[in-house]
């Protein structure tokens, strides 16, 4: 049962947002931008911390808090539920790690304070996303999100890298102006704008209404997945993320873009609904511009020469699987999706993070360079070619036991050609992703005989770096060998919605 009201416990709700938040905000008044020890503490100390709370609070039941409430559908309100739960504890435990890898790969270059306490503020918010138990709410998180993590896209300060921010900022702003069309319409439609498993909609108002209701939901979805990457909103990816600082692009890939993952399900099946969605017109363009975003996005990886930027593409290509199994509005297609939710950030990060120490150890920042380099820093391309086996859909590795849900649930959809389809196109791209990241640790291992080993500089990063990759790339072997527990709490979240 939900406790409702502004009680003791409710107020916990509110701590794993503010100490971040505020913690970030005061770094640079209380720590000096030259004391580079105590400011790793102080960060360390606060995501620490942050994680235990997060650890505490959903472990209360199905609390929820309401406050400033100027209307029905203007209000502050956090809830918990078994969604919240999963991307929260997934944001937390990514964040904690990429923060000590932060600790060794950001400089000490006058700009690191700026870093750590963006770095904070956009802990904070992405918890408030996740913990948001409203369309209101979610929105303001979300567009937060966006102010909170451009200082980390534009961090370097160069040329190239403002103009990177600003074709973020210029998708984000875009994709905020048709999710508030989306909000807009929720409201006028719905008996609540509250998340409420089933959708939202008042049949006696919608009725003469859905074709335009549909087209708000493709506008909305559009939005909001231009943080994860949809087609035709994805060309700011390939711009920022070989601009941003390693662990920023691992973020950005890793979790933030989840958190678009999150509002997608949260708009489908908490606000529209399964019921209003299924056998539309609306989901058959959605399914069939997520399956041309996972060809362009592997089709142009294979054919990317920068590592960073490769690596973006293949984000690009990724985050559609998820999309495409939510679009199937299936349980097993859901399945599937959340579980590569999981791994993919898992994947990522550990990719983002290996490649980020690569060039900050070698300055070797193109792919065809990479030849030898699994001799010179062997912990970092074990777990980079971990992480890449995964993301190709290898047994026994977590990226195939998402991508064949996926399938699974392609194959039992309500559009048999089209499913079949995309279990087609699914494959094909597993082995364009074979292509792209294979050939990379190939190289790193095994250069050929022509290659001068009197060459080689042993130029393994410190454990700040390699700690985390070693715990990412394991948890995504590990957790695709062992994966009942996490199945189980997802199957928990599906009954909810399909019964």
């Amino acid at each position: 049962m939900v406790k409702r009201g502004f009680g003791d416990m409710q107020i916990w709700l509110l701590a794993p947002i503010l100490l971040p938040l505020l913690a970030g905000a005061a770094l640079p008044f209380l720590v000096s931008a030259e004391n580079r020890s105590k400011r790793q503490v102080y960060v360390a100390s606060v995501v620490i911390l942050n994680a235990l709370l997060v650890g505490f609070v959903i472990t209360l039941g199905d609390l929820d808090l309401r406050a400033l409430r100027l209307t029905d559908a203007l209000n502050f309100y956090l809830r918990i539920d078994d969604l919240t739960r999963f991307f929260l504890v997934l944001a937390s435990g990514v964040w904690l790690l990429v923060a000590f890898y932060c600790f060794r790969y950001i400089p000490a270059d006058g700009k690191d304070s700026r870093f750590f306490s963006f770095f904070l503020i956009t802990y904070g918010v992405i918890a408030g996303a996740c913990l948001a138990g409203n369309f209101f709410t979610f929105y303001l998180f979300y567009e937060l999100m966006t102010l909170a993590t451009y200082p980390l896209v534009v961090h370097a300060g160069t040329e190239t890298a403002m103009r990177a921010g600003h074709k973020y900022l210029a998708y984000s702003f875009f994709a905020a102006a048709l999710v508030l069309i989306g909000f807009v319409f929720v409201a006028s439609f719905g008996t609540t704008t509250d998340f409420t498993a089933g959708g939202v909609f008042d049949p006696a108002l919608v009725s003469g209404h859905e074709g335009m209701l549909l087209v708000v939901f493709l506008l909305s979805f559009i939005g909001f997945g231009t943080k994860a990457y949809i087609w035709p909103l994805f060309d700011w990816v390939p711009a920022s993320y070989p601009e941003a600082p390693a662990p920023a692009a691992a973020l950005l890939s890793g979790i933030v873009s989840k958190v678009a993952v999150l509002a997608i399900l949260r708009l489908t099946f908490y606000l529209f609904g399964v019921d209003f969605l299924r056998g539309s017109w609306v989901q058959t363009a959605l399914l069939s511009m997520t399956l041309l975003t996972v060809f362009m996005g592997s089709m142009l990886a294979y054919k990317e020469k920068l590592f960073q930027r490769r690596l973006a593409y293949s984000s690009v290509s990724q985050l559609s699987y998820v999309l495409f199994g939510i679009v199937l509005l299936n349980s097993l297609a859901l399945l599937g999706a959340m579980l590569h939710v999981l791994f993919h950030a898992l994947i990522k990060v550990t990719l983002f993070l290996s490649a980020g120490a690569v060039i900050s150890q070698t300055g070797k920042a193109y792919v065809y360079e990479l030849k030898g380099v699994g001799k010179a820093m062997p912990i970092t391309m074990w777990c980079f070619t971990i992480a890449a086996v995964s993301l190709v859909g290898v047994p026994p590795t977590g990226g195939f036991l998402s991508k064949y849900h996926l399938a699974m649930g392609a194959f039992i959809s309500d559009f048999p050609t089209l499913g079949m389809v995309g279990a087609g196109i699914l494959l094909l791209s597993a082995l364009l992703t074979a292509g792209y990241l294979i050939t990379i640790f190939a190289s790193a291992f095994f250069p050929g005989s022509k290659f001068n080993y009197e060459t080689l500089v042993k130029t393994e990063p410190g454990w700040q770096m390699t700690v985390p990759l070693i715990i990412l790339a394991s948890l995504a072997l590990l957790l695709g060998m062992f994966p009942g527990p996490i199945i189980g709490f997802i199957h928990g979240i599906s009954v909810n919605l399909f019964g």
